[in-house]
C-alpha cells in the first residue's frame, strides 16, 4: 500500500471494503450471534465487508462454528496455535490489513463477546469518510452509556482514561480503552511502516490503547462517537485480570507521550 499521509488533513473519501477485526478467545457462542448481526448492518448500509477473526489459541469449537457459517458472511480465520493475548491478537489482524488492504479501506476493531454493538459501525465509517483517520467509540461521552458493568471495571476504567487524558491529552478524545475503533487502512499501513515489528508490544488488553497513540502520533484527525456499553450480554466470566491490566496500562501510560508525539 503506497500512500502517504502527509498534508491528508481532513481530507474526506469513499471507503471500498471494510474489514471486520475480531480477537477471539472461546467465543464460539458469541461468535455465531455477532457475525451474523455484523453481517445484517453492513449489508443493510451496502457496504462492501470481510470479517477477520483471529482466532487466539482457542480451546472451544470457534473454528468449526466459523467455517460453518454461510458465505454470506465473508469471514477468514486466522489462527494463533497458542493463546498469545488480545493485544497479539490485535497485532495480527493490524498487520494482515497493512499487507493487504488497499488505502481506499477501512478497518474495525470490536470485541468478540457481544458487548459492542455492531450497529454502531456505519456511523463510525461515515466519520472516516467525513476525514478523519481513526474513530473510537466512548460510552463515557454525552450520548454514551455502560450496562451491566461491574463496579471494580468501572472505576478501573474511570481512572485510567483520566490519566490517559491528563498525560497525553488527544484533542476530543475522552476514551481511550475502549477497544471498539475504526480507523482507515491507510492509517494502519503507516503506523507498521513507522513501528515496524513493534506494532503493537503490549500482548494484553492496553494492546489496542497502544495502537490508538500510534495512529495518533501520525498528528491526523480523531474523532469518536456515543455509543451503549452492553456489559450484561457477554457469555461469560470476563477475561480480564483486573491488577495485572492496571499495571500494563501504567507502563503503556508511562510510553504514551512519545507514541502520540
Amino acid at each position: 500500500m503506497e500512500v502517504l499521509l502527509s498534508g491528508l488533513g481532513k481530507t474526506p473519501f469513499r471507503i471500498r471494503k471494510t474489514y471486520i477485526l475480531l480477537p477471539a478467545y472461546n467465543e464460539a457462542p458469541s461468535l455465531a450471534r455477532l457475525i451474523p448481526r455484523i453481517t445484517q448492518q453492513l449489508s443493510t448500509a451496502g457496504r462492501s465487508f470481510e470479517v477477520i477473526v483471529v482466532n487466539d489459541g482457542s480451546s472451544d469449537n470457534s473454528s468449526q462454528t466459523l467455517h460453518a457459517m454461510p458465505p454470506t458472511n465473508h469471514v477468514r480465520e486466522l489462527r494463533h496455535e497458542i493463546n498469545r493475548g488480545y493485544g497479539a491478537a490485535l497485532r495480527t489482524a493490524f498487520l494482515w490489513v497493512a499487507q493487504n488492504a488497499s488505502s481506499e479501506d477501512a478497518a474495525v476493531s470490536l470485541d468478540a463477546d457481544n458487548t459492542h454493538d455492531p450497529a454502531y459501525i456505519p456511523a463510525m465509517l461515515q466519520k472516516l469518510e467525513e476525514g478523519f483517520i481513526g474513530v473510537t467509540a466512548s460510552y463515557t461521552m454525552p450520548g454514551g452509556h455502560a450496562i451491566g458493568v461491574p463496579w471494580m471495571r468501572r472505576m478501573m476504567s474511570f481512572w485510567i482514561n483520566a490519566w490517559f487524558r491528563s498525560s497525553v491529552g488527544l484533542p476530543g478524545i475522552d476514551t481511550y480503552t475502549n477497544g471498539f475503533r475504526a480507523y482507515r487502512a491507510s492509517a494502519i499501513w503507516a503506523v507498521q511502516q513507522k513501528y515496524q515489528e513493534h506494532l503493537i508490544d503490549e500482548t494484553g488488553f492496553p494492546g489496542g490503547v497502544e495502537f490508538f497513540l500510534k495512529v495518533a502520533g501520525l498528528k491526523q484527525p480523531l474523532t469518536e462517537i456515543p455509543f451503549d456499553l452492553h456489559y450484561e450480554q457477554r457469555g461469560d466470566q470476563s477475561k480480564i485480570r483486573l491488577g495485572e491490566t492496571i499495571r500494563k496500562y501504567l507502563h503503556l501510560l508511562s510510553k504514551g507521550k512519545a507514541y502520540a508525539r
